[in-house]
């Protein structure tokens, strides 16, 4: 079973309440989900289909992001608009920030994310009022090189290849059945691959130690991105199944679509599932994948918690 954070972060590295069985009786008893029997296992016997490819609730959406102006700063205002780039958002979700298991908020304003940074003139404009301190690239070099990021003025900028590959994959010409196949593999290596631990071992140390606000950029293929987000939400200890559909709705802030390109396919939970199967097998719980996978000190984990929660 993979484990949720203890409630107390001082605790980090002892055991805690099995995660699965804890969001499944969870999400069971406040939906009234009928728990399933598929053949792999499943992150969740509830079903939030709801948020794939056909879209997503609208107070989901507003729960997540929502559609906001003004400039963050404080958890009551509103996420910036920006929309030249994709899948721009607070990883905190809307105000007050999504609910944690222990009775607290993950804190707004601190950490956002988004798919490839080159923003118009406007935008640029908005992301430069909003004094963000660092810009984490995710790309690999030659997708970061073809399509610059416009960091701001008032940002640094750390490039960290997390696929650990020259170029990004191409999934060009391949169906969904093929697709989803490829997606899991390297999503079981974004868990598994020496390059892609130090990468993110890397960004969660730096947005632990860091003045932010911190922005989290990457491309649209393999949503690297999606994984670092997961995993602020669960050291921030978020339920998980909230973890899932914060996932999910990349499809509801971006252009999606299976094409013959499939230059940014729709995400899928068999994606995020097959990185938490990973994460089970090589290291059986989330404290062991953070502290032994990532190389965190549970002193790192406890100070990049108190950063992430109000």
């Amino acid at each position: 079973m993979i484990p949720l954070l203890p409630v107390d972060p001082s605790s980090l590295t002892q055991a805690g309440k099995p995660l699965r069985a804890s969001v499944t009786s969870d999400f069971t008893r406040r939906s009234g989900a009928t728990p399933a029997s598929p053949q792999r296992r499943a992150l969740l016997k509830g079903s939030v289909s709801v948020l794939a490819l056909g879209g997503c609730a609208s107070t989901l959406l507003s729960a997540c992001g929502g559609d906001y102006t003004g400039v963050g700063g404080s958890p009551d205002e509103l996420t910036p608009v920006v929309n030249s780039i994709a899948n721009f958002r607070d990883v905190a979700g809307a105000s007050p920030g999504y609910a944690t298991s222990d009775g607290a908020h993950v804190r707004r304003a601190w950490v956002y994310r988004c798919d490839a940074l080159t923003p118009n003139a406007a935008d640029a404009a908005t992301l430069q009022r909003m004094a963000l301190a660092y810009v984490y690239d995710l790309h690999a070099p030659a997708d970061a090189g073809s399509a610059p990021d416009t960091v701001p003025g008032t940002a640094s900028y750390l490039p960290l290849n997390v696929l650990g590959t020259l170029v990004p994959p191409s999934f060009a010409g391949m169906q969904a059945a093929e697709l989803d196949a490829a997606m899991q593999t390297y999503w079981n290596a974004l868990v598994t691959g020496r390059a892609q631990c130090a990468a993110y071992g890397t960004l969660l140390q730096h947005i632990a130690d860091a003045p932010g606000p911190h922005l989290i950029c990457g491309g649209p293929g393999v949503d690297v991105v999606g994984w670092a987000s997961a995993l602020l939400l669960l050291i921030a200890n978020v339920p998980l199944e909230i973890v899932v559909e914060d996932f999910l709705l990349t499809n509801a802030w971006r252009s999606t679509g299976v094409d013959a390109a499939n230059v940014a396919p729709p995400v899928q939970q068999s994606y995020i599932q097959a990185a938490f199967d990973a994460l089970q097998t090589n290291y059986g719980d989330l404290s062991r994948y953070l502290t032994t996978g990532l190389g965190l000190a549970s002193a790192t984990l406890d100070r990049l918690r108190s950063r992430l929660v109000v």
